[in-house]
């Protein structure tokens, strides 16, 4: 075997291997991120690169003309992996205009057009290559120089090629990061090996008369070397935060907005373009006040340098078609910890508007016909009442007494439930605020009216985030104990910060205390020897911001309820 069919061989060989190296990196590369465009391009480049390899191995062990003719007619779609080449690498560097929709589709379509052009005069004639035989090499391709459309073809494979090299330079010598500076030298030394070898092979060699199969396969495997050194050094095609950013602006439902310091719009994705329509057309002037309105701009603009965030401030951005949004963002500082601009979350809370509108308009009629009834039943009560008063005066029978005692009792405890629903009807009713501990215990043990019990109060001075009838909670507890204690002389309060920043509240009495079994049962509506109310009311007021109420006491040494008020809903005075 001379050094020619040696040569010939081994590189056919590399060929094959090549087809698959570049196989196997594809489908790697791909499966980090199957979704981004740049990863599924990268994956059509290999694939691409593997079917012409593979095309090409076969051509250099054909026997025959028409086995060469064949498998050249076969490997006619290599323009397209050179255009798909190109596309690659403007997408990875960010090259093609992601606003203008109009340039971007003339861009691609000058790129894949002539290489689809070529691919078929490469299928259907040979315009472009024909098979030949060559003493020293044995059964070659040939470009068919004397055709219009091989000139086209080097010129159009030319103009990719130096076209490549420029993108992948400015990308190189003009990164946004370090780490973007390291990828794109060595995507750029990548594309400068497969330029290279491909020349090699179709220009240089040639002009010799040296016929080999096509070298830039050996460049498709040091450019398959260095991707992967970049993706091993520099996490190229893999996820970090830099690379996923821009991927979270694009995808993410809500509406995201970055302003300079004087609320000059920077940079919105295009969530944030469907939210606001003037977003679509460009506006370098445009500022956060032109899309909410002044007055409410100024409110953002101060809760923003006041607190340095601001969340779910709500702003009804259009008079005719009530829209709504929910504004959320905060400040953000250079190097130097000086502000430099701010972030805008924007939610479209037009639905949630709707429906909470419905649902007030809702409540509002169920709270009207609810005070409607009590009332009404209220007044046939009282004078129900009226009517047993005045039988109480007549009857003298002890039975009809009995049975006349019986129906008043009922009736008190009608007149229990009537106001029972009142208070549970309000409880939730209005936004809580921060309730003085202290004040809502005196206010309590003056509605009490029980002198011959002592009430020890030590506590910390601090306030409470509770609905406003905390004070309903401290009087049930006092209630209670004074009602189910039996020989109750005292209850003490005590309060004790803990170590998760919660306080514990607790009321402790030196009654029967409560048996194991009850402790939970007592926080039950209609469970007790009374109304069954009181406790389960205090559960459900103190619920609302998420305060908590046990009893942890010993049976027949005292009650003790303890209410754990979380590290949020309480500070000290």
């Amino acid at each position: 075997m001379s050094v020619i069919s040696t040569v010939i061989t081994v590189t056919a060989s590399f060929c094959l291997i090549s087809a698959f190296i570049t196989c196997g990196l594809g489908f790697f590369v791909y499966a980090q991120k199957p979704s981004s465009t740049v990863h599924r391009l990268f994956l059509a480049v290999m694939l691409s690169a593997a079917y012409w390899a593979t095309g090409e191995f076969f051509i250099w062990q054909a026997e025959s003309l028409q086995g060469v003719t064949f498998w050249l007619k076969f490997s006619s779609f290599w323009p397209i992996t050179i255009a798909l080449s190109s596309h690659f690498i403007l997408e990875f560097t960010g090259r093609l205009p992601e606003e203008k929709k109009k340039s971007r589709i003339i861009l691609i379509a000058g790129i894949y057009a002539p290489a689809i052009i070529l691919s078929i005069a490469g299928i259907f004639t040979e315009s472009l290559f024909t098979a030949a035989f060559d003493p020293v090499a044995g059964y070659i391709y040939l470009p068919t120089r004397n055709n219009i459309i091989c000139p086209i073809e080097i010129f159009y494979t030319m103009a990719i090629m130096l076209w490549a090299l420029y993108v992948g330079f400015i990308s190189w010598r003009r990164p946004e990061t370090e780490k973007k500076h390291r990828q794109n030298r060595l995507l750029f030394a990548g594309i400068i090996t497969v330029v290279f070898f491909g020349a090699l092979s179709g220009a240089v060699l040639p002009l010799f008369s040296i016929h080999t199969p096509n070298l830039v396969f050996f460049g498709l495997v040091i450019f398959s070397v260095i991707i992967a050194c970049a993706i091993q050094r520099y996490g190229l095609f893999t996820l970090s935060p830099e690379t996923a950013v821009p991927e979270i602006m694009k995808t993410m439902p809500d509406g995201l907005i970055l302003a300079d310091q004087n609320g000059i719009i920077v940079a919105a994705n295009e969530s944030a373009a469907k939210i606001f329509p003037a977003l679509k057309e460009p506006d370098a002037g445009r500022s956060v006040r032109s899309l909410i309105g002044d007055e409410e701009y100024l409110t953002v603009r101060d809760i923003l340098a006041e607190l340095g965030e601001i969340s779910d401030f709500e702003v009804r951005i259009t008079e005719k078609t009530q829209q709504y949004v929910s504004i959320a963002g905060s400040s953000v500082r250079d190097r130097n910890s000086t502000p430099s601009g701010t972030v805008f979350i924007i939610r479209d809370i037009t639905q949630r508007k709707a429906s909470e509108t419905a649902l007030r308009v809702s409540n509002d009629k169920l709270s009207m016909l609810s005070r409607l009834t009590r009332h009404d039943i209220g007044n046939l009560v009282t004078a129900l009442s009226g009517y047993l008063s005045i039988l109480d005066g007549r009857i003298k029978n002890p039975e009809e007494k009995h049975y006349l005692s019986q129906a008043t009792v009922i009736v008190d405890r009608i007149i229990e439930h009537l106001e029972f629903s009142r208070s549970y009807q309000a409880i939730g009713s209005k936004k809580p605020q921060w309730e003085k501990l202290r004040y809502a215990i005196d206010s309590a043990k003056e509605s009490l009216k029980e002198d011959n019990i002592q009430i020890n109060i030590n506590i910390s001075d601090i306030e409470i985030y509770a609905d406003q009838l905390l004070v309903k909670v401290v009087y049930n507890l006092f209630e209670n104990a004074v009602r189910h204690g039996d020989k109750i002389t005292e209850i003490t309060i005590t309060t004790e910060e803990q170590k998760d920043g919660s306080m514990i509240l607790k009321f402790e009495d030196d009654g029967a205390g409560i048996p194991e079994e009850e402790k939970e049962k007592i926080f039950s509506y209609g469970y007790g020897r009374n109304t069954g109310f009181g406790l389960a009311f205090a559960r459900e007021i103190l619920s609302v911001t998420g305060i908590r109420i046990t009893e942890r006491g010993s049976f027949g040494e005292g009650a003790s309820f303890e209410i754990e008020i979380p590290a949020d809903v309480w500070r000290k005075i």
